[in-house]
């Protein structure tokens, strides 16, 4: 597939503002600041000056295959419905655009779709790879914060951060991304000494993050990577019991150093979750539908872009986010907006699922990320959830329309 130098040239662009995403800025940064400005200019030569207004105007809707014209369609209706309905209500501008900012980022995979998928396969992987080296950039970023205290795994739990950096929908992606990389590299036939180097790289890449998400007890994050790193590393390895049997080896042996760890970090975790249990996220849905339900037409479009809700999960605090997509939704476009927001993901999940014969390791390693962001997290607004749905549903859209 013949890529023009024009398309290189953005794809560049693309992969310099990511790497400087995840080297300056933050998952939820504080404001618009000038390491935010440089982001948003690489991936607005990305895309291109008039792509956001053709898109936003719906003039790329009749251009598009049919499940993202649809797809489109349903966000910008939804975009305009928040919009309408916040004014109507009266909310602040701070607050609408704490909720417009994060919508505009969910059209980021429609919108750069078309291009991606203009990409070669070891272009997508490379860029698949600057993402990946973000989050590891973000996890770096934390540990230096910490003092590199690694003595504290499995002893302790270490905190956030400043700035939650380990919250990036970047950081699960990574842990799997470059633990799959790693392993192809070193299973090729006869790997070259560059690709040994890489293979190094991308699997003390693999463990920073791996370490990171148990230090902070980030539960669902490091189950559902080491769950995806274990399948992915299984549908390789079935075929060879040698290796399987001498990598098993190698692992059982390195237990016995880090064995106490290990358990430190299992026992953690499990008073963890009979402390805190869900997070008040049960509690969370039934304040919002409190809200919402004090009428009909609430219910129906919720309370626009910029409602504020008192949130359980945060002390019961007045604020824009709740931590699911579904309340969040229910929230701001009621009812009818969260069928839509269902819609749009059942139209990206159906690409997803009639190409992943074409990209298993990439969607396996979007998975954990893509599922937090879903149902468990805030990092369903983040930049950088939206920048890892736009690498799947780019790598779909090549497999599926660019044949």
């Amino acid at each position: 597939m013949r890529v023009d130098r024009l398309t290189e040239g953005r794809l560049w662009a693309l992969a310099l503002s990511v790497l400087a995403y995840g080297a300056a800025s933050a998952p939820a940064p504080p404001g618009i600041r000038p390491q935010e400005l440089l982001v948003f200019a690489g991936i607005a030569v990305f895309v291109g000056i008039t792509g956001p207004w053709r898109f936003f105007a719906g003039l790329e809707v009749a251009r598009a295959p049919a499940p993202l014209a649809a797809g489109s369609a349903i966000l910008v209706w939804l975009l305009w419905q928040g919009f309408v309905r916040g004014l109507w209500n009266g909310w602040g501008l701070t607050d609408m655009m704490r909720d417009i900012v994060p919508m505009l980022f969910l059209a980021l995979p429609l919108l750069l779709a078309p291009i991606l998928g203009r990409l070669t396969t070891d272009q997508a992987d490379r860029l698949a790879d600057a993402a990946a080296a973000a989050g590891v950039l973000f996890t770096v970023r934390w540990w230096y914060d910490t003092g590199m205290a690694l003595s504290a795994v499995g002893t302790s739990a270490l905190g956030e951060g400043r700035y939650y950096l380990l919250n990036s929908a970047l950081v699960p992606f990574a842990s799997v991304w470059l633990g799959l990389r790693s392993m192809r590299w070193l299973l090729a036939s006869q790997p070259t000494a560059a690709e040994r180097v890489q293979a190094l790289l991308a699997a003390a890449g693999c463990l920073c993050c791996l370490l990171a998400q148990a230090a902070t007890l980030h539960r669902a994050g490091l189950l559902l990577s080491l769950l995806a790193l274990g399948l992915g590393m299984g549908r390789w390895l079935w075929r060879r019991p040698a290796l399987f049997l001498t990598l098993f080896l190698l692992a059982s042996a390195s237990l016995i150093g880090v064995g106490a760890r290990v358990a430190g970090v299992a026992a953690l975790l499990a008073d963890k979750t009979e402390s805190v249990g869900l997070n008040n996220r049960v509690d969370e849905l039934l304040a919002v539908l409190e809200q919402v339900g004090r009428h009909p037409v609430s219910f129906l479009i919720g309370d626009g872009w910029g409602a504020l809700v008192p949130n359980p999960a945060v002390g019961w605090w007045r604020v824009s986010y709740t931590h699911s997509a579904a309340s969040y939704f229910l929230l701001k476009l009621g009812a009818l907006g969260l069928a839509l927001i269902l819609c749009l993901a059942g139209l990206l999940a159906g690409v997803l699922a009639r190409a992943a014969r074409d990209m298993p390791m990439l969607l396996l390693a979007a998975s954990p990320s893509l599922l937090l962001g879903a149902f468990l997290h805030t990092s369903f607004k983040y930049l950088c959830f939206s920048l890892l749905l736009s690498l799947v549903t780019g790598r779909a859209y090549m497999s599926l329309y660019r044949r």
